[in-house]
């Protein structure tokens, strides 16, 4: 396992990143002071300096001795976490680390997408909003008047710094142009984990600096985390909400067209192939069989007018979905499964040949985590949810606890 420090200015923060690191079984210790540093092969340290609120100067000086006494020992990376909407003394600590550190690169990516804080034409945004024209912008402490990340660096460090751009970061087009100062604009966690991915190769000295979501990213990178498969087979309003939600964070759709499967027009193995390939690119995938109410109709009308009842429809499409599944799983990698509808649940369990789950938990209320027993992809983790059921968010959190080392 890589060893990380990280340091940051506030408690809530430290801990908000340090669990990053916890949820790839990575044994990390928050503390207050770098003299708790033991000299543990295994151990990541976030160190938390309470310096958001003090005067520059302070900060300076406080982070530039913390990095020095803990930079004694070994890290494979160091982390500069910052607060998303741009709170506390930055620059000043950023200059305070790389004092000492010396790095070849400054990766500046404060977005957190997340938790709706992301970086479009070179500002930092909150809920899509400038966070200059928030009520961050009247924090009594450190209220944040500069919102754009090329001026605020420069200002701060007092060094030129160059900002890459959506559609380059999105391309591939890092041109750092000789300055070590980089700032990137980042929509989406798929956005940090390409800055990540392409900076992880250069083999420099980094130091990084950003919120949660950049570290998230990073460890995405190194440890590669097989997706999430999930079955959503629910018609419900909430349902269609958190497909919406979730698909605006970059979770493939791969929509399950029961009337075009009726009609012959599309072939259950499209749907399988379409599906296994986005699930080993890695990339978190739901099958859907109504997106919105009109495709349910569709499927009514078809299946009427060949003879079938809405119970037989609803058979087939159960049959359907849970013959799927069975074939993609059997193609890929997966760290769980995310399953709603009562019908896609159960269709599910009998296709794979289990004979029942072991609850582990609750990840939201009335959400359990299970294991699957017995058939075919026993221990496979799993998590249910009632179709109508939850926050917008519930499904996209739980694919994000499906990921979790146990």
């Amino acid at each position: 396992m890589k060893k990380f420090l990280i340091i940051a200015d506030d408690f809530t923060g430290a801990n908000d990143t340090g669990v990053q690191l916890k949820k790839r079984g990575i044994k990390t210790n928050v503390i207050l002071d770098s003299k708790y540093i033991i000299n543990n092969q295994y151990n990541s340290y976030v160190i938390d300096t309470e310096s958001r609120n003090i005067l520059q100067r302070e900060a300076y000086e406080k982070v530039k001795e913390v990095i020095s006494t803990a930079l004694k020992f070994k890290f494979d990376f160091v982390y500069k976490k910052v607060d998303s909407t741009l709170r506390g003394n930055i620059g000043a600590e950023i200059n305070a680390i790389k004092e000492i550190y010396r790095p070849a690169l400054i990766v500046f990516a404060p977005a957190y997408p997340d938790n709706k804080r992301t970086t479009i034409n070179g500002i930092q945004m909150m809920n899509n909003v400038p966070v200059s024209k928030t009520e961050i912008a009247n924090d009594p402490n450190k209220p944040v008047k500069e919102d754009n990340l090329k001026k605020l660096l420069e200002f701060e460090t007092n060094e030129k710094a160059i900002h890459i751009y959506l559609e380059d970061v999105r391309n591939g087009k890092f041109n750092f142009k000789g300055n070590k100062l980089v700032s990137f604009d980042a929509e989406t966690k798929e956005d940090l984990m390409g800055i990540s991915k392409y900076m992880l190769n250069l083999n420099k000295k980094i130091l990084w600096v950003g919120s949660a979501g950049l570290i998230d990213a990073i460890l995405n990178v190194l440890y590669d985390i097989n997706p999430v498969l999930c079955l959503i087979g629910s018609i419900s309003k909430i349902s269609r909400q958190q497909v919406e939600y979730m698909s605006k964070r970059g979770v493939k759709i791969v929509k399950v067209d029961v009337a075009s499967l009726l009609n012959g027009k599309t072939s259950k193995n499209n749907i399988v192939d379409e599906t296994v390939n986005l699930l080993n690119n890695k990339y978190d995938t739901a099958l859907v069989t109504t997106l919105s109410y009109d495709d349910y109709e569709m499927t009514i009308k078809v299946g009427n007018d060949k003879g079938l009842s809405k119970e037989n429809i609803s058979k087939y499409t159960k049959e359907i979905i849970g013959e799927i599944s069975k074939e993609v799983i059997s193609r890929t990698k997966l760290c769980g499964v995310f399953l709603t509808g009562g019908d896609t649940a159960i269709s599910f369990i009998d296709h794979i040949k289990a004979y029942g789950t072991e609850i582990i938990g609750e990840v939201q209320a009335g959400i359990p985590l299970a294991i699957i027993n017995g058939g075919m992809f026993n221990g496979l983790k799993i998590i249910t949810k009632a179709g109508a059921f939850g926050s917008e968010e519930s499904i996209y959190y739980c694919i994000q606890k499906l990921k979790e080392v146990s």
